[in-house]
Order: C-alpha cells, then sequence, then structure tokens
C-alpha cells in the first residue's frame, strides 16, 4: 500500500481591518497523487495574466473559482499575524512562517512550497526555516522550497482562499463561506 503524501503550497497578503494591519499565510493542504485534478481546473479558470489572482477576478469569477477549490478533497491553513507594522512585514512573515510550519509538520505535510519573491527574500525564509532546525522546534521530514506561481497553479489555491478570507475578515462578501469548514485559522499576536 503506498503511503499519503501530503503537500502545502502556500501564499501571503496584508489587510487592513478596521485601521490594523494584519499579515494572512495561507496554504492549501492535498495528498501529492490528487493534485493534478485541481492543477487543471484552476488553469482552466485562468483568463489572463501570470497567475490565477483573486484582486484580478471579478465577483462571478471569484466565486466560481471558490466552488471549484471547495469541490476539491483538500484543506487550508490561514495564520494571521496583527497588529503589524508595515515597516516590519518580514518579521510578521517569519513569525507566521515559524507557526506554520509547526502546523504543517504536526499534521504530517512533508514538503511545503511557498510562492517566490526572489531570492533574497526566498533566503530570508529558509534563514528562518534553518532557525527552527537548529533550535530543534521543527525536524527535517518538512522539506521547504519555493516556486513561481506562473508555474504552479496550487499556488493559485493558496492565493484565492486568502483573497476569500480576506474579503471575509473586511466584512466584504461571503465568499469565504464555501470553504469556511474546511479551513483552520490561527490567530498570533504580533
Amino acid at each position: 500500500m503506498e503511503s499519503l503524501q501530503l503537500s502545502a503550497w502556500g501564499d501571503e497578503s496584508m489587510r487592513e481591518v478596521g485601521g490594523i494591519s494584519h499579515y494572512l499565510l495561507g496554504v492549501v493542504v492535498a495528498e501529492d497523487s490528487r493534485c493534478d485534478e485541481l492543477r487543471e481546473r484552476m488553469r482552466e479558470l485562468h483568463t489572463r495574466g501570470p497567475k490565477l489572482h483573486w484582486r484580478d477576478l471579478e465577483g462571478a469569477e471569484q466565486a466560481r473559482v471558490i466552488a471549484s477549490i471547495a469541490a476539491f478533497d483538500a484543506y487550508h491553513v490561514v495564520v494571521v499575524g496583527a497588529p503589524v507594522n508595515p515597516r516590519k512585514q518580514e518579521r510578521a512573515r517569519a513569525l507566521c512562517i515559524q507557526r506554520m510550519l509547526w502546523e504543517l509538520e504536526r499534521q504530517g505535510v512533508t514538503r511545503l512550497t511557498l510562492e517566490s519573491r526572489g531570492r533574497s527574500l526566498d533566503g530570508a525564509d529558509m534563514r528562518t526555516v534553518e532557525r527552527m532546525r537548529g533550535a530543534q522546534s521543527l525536524g527535517r521530514s518538512l522539506r521547504v522550497f519555493h516556486a513561481l506561481p506562473s508555474g504552479e497553479p496550487m499556488l493559485w489555491v493558496a492565493d484565492q482562499t486568502l483573497g476569500a478570507y480576506g474579503e471575509s475578515i473586511a466584512n466584504r462578501s461571503q465568499f469565504f463561506e464555501p470553504i469556511r469548514s474546511a479551513t483552520t485559522i490561527v490567530d498570533i499576536r504580533l
């Protein structure tokens, strides 16, 4: 019997709600062998730009994308860090990554792919990972990578989840409802 291989794909977002900045780090978690179907569906829904980006979609398109995501056998984790000092966004990211890695390792995820933000910022993420390993707060079973969103539609799923969640915390839409029950929200105080 083949063992279950869980992977996660993640993206980030910033939202201001009630005058408070929130850093959002979200992932979609799915069994590796079942992701090609969702990748293909995301490609079908993608009509412009290098990736399927929440902010580029209209309401009906957003609803269609979220319905497709809700129909797929996956779950989501969103770490919300607040309040964020806009000049310390990288600190917020590092703290959210630490919590996300802890959550994913605890759930048996063996691979996390984050959307690439360029060599320097990707390096900062990897230093966060290595600091956790050095402190023995993260084992070696969870591997962390970066990828360009233009080549990995699973990163689009994380973007869509964060877009829908961000709208919901700002009380601007109900798009998050179809995936709410498949999403774990973790709040951390920064």
